[in-house]
């Protein structure tokens, strides 16, 4: 969701139409304000003030466009003599040609000169002045400055508050991205080497004469993969499918295994679940990664889903000393970041080592 929102914001036509919007909105609020308040337009007539605030706004626009643009890289690059020298040439430009426009306006007006001489005689005094006396008297007063820098401060803040929110969208992006990279570089880790251990088992299967086994493990073998390869590359898959996986890939590694005992109980409630593709292998693989097949070894798996809450846990006999120097991997990393991911705050997960049997433990809450 938030994808497709940051992505339909970055169009350049939507992004003009907000833009545009919000000066529109400005002129309106200045304009009422102009005609509520006692001020020294409040004498003229509607189009002329309406004219004044118009001319104003654009101003302030092209200011705005200025400073976020060519005077923010120079802020960007360090360069901050010349961002001063500029924003002074900036501010000094804005109030003569602020002043420029009024007189021009003003002075198109037959009425509004009288206007002013009847209701605001020290204003026309101002106006009458002459130019460069204006523009002086405006800046040394620090009148213009304030005002262009107040009212440019509410679009000002937005501009900041609108980068950093698209700062964090890049950064959860990015962490996404090297997350689904990790994520297909298990996958392609784990088919080849998965592959060639099965094709050898069933390969034995064929010579003992058992067709009718091997036959079941290839037609397993085949859905699995053709899970894994083309139909997982949602970012949610039915939990239905992800179970028949993990049966799928448990019959194939029970090939190898002579001795070592193999438990799954599984409990799932009718209603519909989602979960993110190959989230439990990692779990399921460690099991019989680490377990050795000798007399008295066991593994045992256990997933209940009720009510939206998802329990999974896994126990296995493992040799302490192949633990100690495989402990971690890129698997239990990858679970771990893409439960933080998928189930921020909504997920339980501890697994521990002790007298010689490792236990991983996950909850989540599906909904």
């Amino acid at each position: 969701m938030f994808q497709s929102f940051a992505l339909y914001t970055s169009r350049p036509g939507y992004r003009k139409m907000v833009h545009l919007l919000f000066w529109l909105v400005l002129l309106i609020v200045r304009l009422y304000l102009t005609l509520i308040t006692f001020n020294v337009y409040s004498g003229l007539s509607f189009s002329i003030v309406f004219l004044l605030n118009l001319s104003s706004t654009l101003l302030i626009a092209a200011v705005f466009y200025l400073m976020t643009g060519p005077l923010w890289k120079l802020l960007q690059r360090r360069q901050y003599f010349h961002f001063t020298f500029s924003f002074l040439g900036l501010l000094c430009g804005y109030t003569l040609i602020e002043a420029v426009a009024e007189q021009a306006l003003l002075r198109s007006c037959s009425g509004c000169l009288l206007s002013l001489q009847k209701d605001q005689p020290q204003y026309f005094a101002l106006v009458q002045s002459g130019l460069i006396n204006i523009v002086l008297k405006r800046l040394l007063s620090l009148g213009t400055p304030f005002g262009l820098l107040l009212t440019l401060s509410i679009p000002l803040c937005l501009k900041l508050a609108v980068n950093a929110w698209r700062s964090q969208l890049k950064a959860l992006q990015l962490a996404k991205d090297n997350l689904e990279l990790e994520f297909n570089f298990l996958k392609a880790q784990l088919n080849p080497h998965f592959l060639f251990n099965s094709m050898n088992n069933i390969y034995g299967l064929i010579l003992q004469g058992n067709q009718e086994r091997s036959a079941g493990l290839v037609a397993r073998l085949s859905e699995m993969l053709r899970y894994m390869l083309y139909e997982s590359n949602e970012a949610f898959m039915p939990l239905q499918s992800e179970i028949k996986l993990i049966q799928n890939y448990i019959e194939l590694e029970k090939v190898r295994l002579n001795d070592t005992g193999v438990i799954v109980d599984i409990a799932v409630d009718s209603k519909t679940y989602e979960i993110p593709p190959l989230l439990l292998m990692p779990l399921v693989e460690n099991a019989f990664k680490f377990s050795p097949d000798e007399p008295g070894a066991r593994i045992h798996f256990f997933l209940d889903v009720t009510d939206g809450r998802l329990r999974f846990t896994s126990d296995n006999i493992v040799d302490r000393r192949e633990r100690m120097q495989q402990n971690g991997g890129i698997g239990l990393g990858n679970l771990k970041k893409r439960l933080e991911m998928y189930y921020p705050g909504k997920y339980w997960y501890e697994d521990n080592f002790a007298d010689g049997v490792y236990n991983a433990i996950l909850s989540i809450d599906l909904i």
